[in-house]
């Protein structure tokens, strides 16, 4: 069960980065894949014209964090060490922002940093409950 539920959110995830609209997927439960088979791989790279300052942009991003924080929870239950769950998330999130240059999306190494954000804030606090679990007798 736990392997499936890794798998089934692992697509989730999958689906959510490479549909070609998201906010279609959200309002109009409309899944859509447009393939490009020839992306631009620069855009991987390019971090410049991000609406930093926009709420929009900034709740987008708050989610990718929060969704590769769930990914690490559902992957602490697979996998016991948090060094694993720290690599496999980071990989994966890597491989879906890198997938959407594939899928007509704008794919961006910045985001990889949001995914990890997500990841790392959930080893971190894994770390620190498990510490404070093992110390607390003491």
């Amino acid at each position: 069960m736990k392997v499936l539920t890794v798998f089934l959110f692992g697509v989730f995830i999958f689906i959510l980065t490479c549909t070609k609209n998201v906010h279609e997927l959200i309002l109009y439960q409309q899944i859509y894949f447009q393939w490009n088979g020839q992306p631009e791989f620069n855009h991987f790279l390019d971090f410049t014209g991000y609406p930093f300052h926009s709420p929009t942009y900034l709740l987008q991003k708050i989610g990718h964090s929060m969704f590769f924080f769930l990914f690490s929870f559902f992957l602490s239950r697979l996998f016991f060490s948090l060094n694993a769950v720290f690599v496999i998330g980071v990989i994966y999130g890597l491989l879906t922002e890198f997938a959407q240059l594939f899928f007509s999306r704008t794919g961006c190494l910045l985001d990889v940093f949001y995914d990890s954000m997500g990841v790392l804030s959930y080893c971190t606090l894994a770390f620190i409950s498990k510490v404070h679990y093992f110390h607390k007798d003491e």
